[in-house]
């Protein structure tokens, strides 16, 4: 047995104990390292039909579809037929949101860098047409501007439907069409789909809700066709390693290193917690710490894809539980701690006075949520109200409040209850005053 699969074997066992913690049904999950690749499945498939999980069964990879959107964009640049700076009305001259002038400034480098500013989580089921992603895009007259143009990173799926639209403007295939050709097929990715139709051919998952009675299946199974382009993929561990062992490589055979040194490249500024954004990916630490990453959540399916490219690994999870991401969180460093010896630091509460808390308290009202903060003698509370987001018959239950401390300079972090870990940052005008509360990576501006 080789050193990596010795290390492999002993994260599968952490795996499989951890699955069981956490209530996930069925996990699916492996590495890349150095060219040599180590995969497994643990679990069921669905607790109502239960097949044993492998590394051949179909999952959900959710938004990590953007880094394949995003790459098959810089297939059409290098084509000559793709700019990062032009706008887009340079492609969809119709295009258009609330704000006029952001409407005829955006360009497609804000669409992969998260700097819209506009609304991004609108889930409009727009058919199964093939000019699904045509009426999607339409439809976003209406949204509206949370933050100037390039203001913010504000995490922003509408805005990649708008470059898969694009991409069908410029190939005159569909957006599925075009990726099967531009990225599936020569990449050698037999397993990847996006329509249930051809999914259903295969051992697949279906997403769970963890309560409890017990898990749920939850439905509907796919996201809306006109949203493919954000997160449509569902594919093996397989065919994910394979697609991540290529952004480790030198370019070929899609792209020309250049081109994939730009995918890679620190573009703007992300989450103070998280480093940079990439086109697509987000960056984190430096030097040979430095990686390259990005996670997906459909309806009760969770994954990630994580890059090192000095130490020439790649690692993907993808699993179909709510509690995933906790899954998903523990093999990641599990395994850039055992083969890279890179630590992630967990943020530390910082000891804060009455009136270094107090001075968050407000209402903050996103696309998705409507957060109050408030003061409870000496903690600071918050109140999470869901209004709006990812189609699903998951049962929203009322959350009682949860207590959020300070864990660096006008960054929060949730102490308790259904966002234990989740981090959050304040972000203020020029004058100091306090703008938005960015929660789950997307902006939510203070009303009050």
């Amino acid at each position: 047995m080789s050193d990596h699969q010795g290390q492999f074997e002993k994260i599968r066992e952490q795996v499989e104990a951890w699955r069981e913690e956490l209530g996930v049904p069925g996990v699916t999950f492996g590495l890349t390292v150095s060219g040599e690749r180590y995969a497994a499945g643990a679990g069921v498939t669905s607790v109502e039909n239960p097949l044993p999980v492998t590394d051949e069964t179909l999952f959900q990879i959710g938004s990590i579809t953007k880094t394949v959107t995003a790459t098959a964009m810089m297939r059409l640049v290098e084509r000559g037929e793709l700019e990062l700076g032009a706008k887009a009305r340079d492609y969809l001259p119709e295009f258009r949101v609330r704000d006029p002038d952001v409407s005829a400034r955006v360009t497609v480098w804000h669409l992969l860098t998260h700097r819209a500013g506009w609304t991004g989580d609108v889930f409009t089921d727009t058919g199964g047409g093939d000019d699904a992603a045509a009426k999607y895009v339409d439809g976003m007259a209406d949204f509206e501007q949370l933050a100037p143009l390039d203001r913010h990173f504000s995490y922003n799926n509408a805005g990649f439907c708008v470059a898969g639209r694009i991409i069908e403007a410029l190939t005159g295939a569909s957006y599925e069409e075009a990726i099967q050709e531009l990225i599936f097929e020569p990449l050698g990715m037999p397993r990847s789909f996006f329509f249930p139709q051809q999914v259903m051919l295969h051992r697949f998952a279906v997403g769970h809700q963890t309560a409890e009675e017990g898990d749920r299946v939850l439905s509907p199974w796919a996201i809306p066709r006109g949203m493919n382009a954000a997160g449509g993929i569902s594919c093996h561990i397989q065919d994910l390693l394979q697609y991540g062992a290529y952004h480790l490589g030198d370019g070929s055979p899609l792209l020309r290193r250049e081109s994939l040194a730009e995918m890679h490249k620190r573009q703007a500024p992300g989450l103070p917690y998280m480093g940079w954004c990439g086109l697509a990916w987000m960056i984190s630490g430096h030097d040979r710490d430095e990686r390259l990453w990005h996670t997906g959540g459909t309806n009760g399916q969770n994954a990630i894809l994580t890059l090192v490219q000095d130490y020439q690994l790649a690692l993907g999870m993808m699993t179909n539980g709510d509690k995933g991401t906790a899954l998903y969180d523990r093999f990641n460093k599990a395994v850039l701690r055992e083969f890279c010896d890179i630590a992630i630091a967990e943020p530390r509460v910082i000891e804060s006075s009455v009136g270094e808390l107090a001075q968050y308290v407000g209402r903050y009202r996103g696309t998705m949520w409507e957060i109050d903060l408030r003061m409870d003698e000496r903690r600071l509370l918050a109140d999470f109200r869901y209004h709006g987001g990812f189609p699903s018959d998951k049962e929203l239950t009322e959350m009682p409040p949860a207590e959020v401390a300070r864990c660096g300079a006008d960054q929060l972090l949730v102490l308790d209850g259904a966002f234990e870990g989740t981090r959050a940052d304040i972000l203020r005008d020029e004058a100091g005053g306090i703008g938005y509360l960015r929660f789950g990576s997307r902006l939510n501006p203070r009303l009050d």
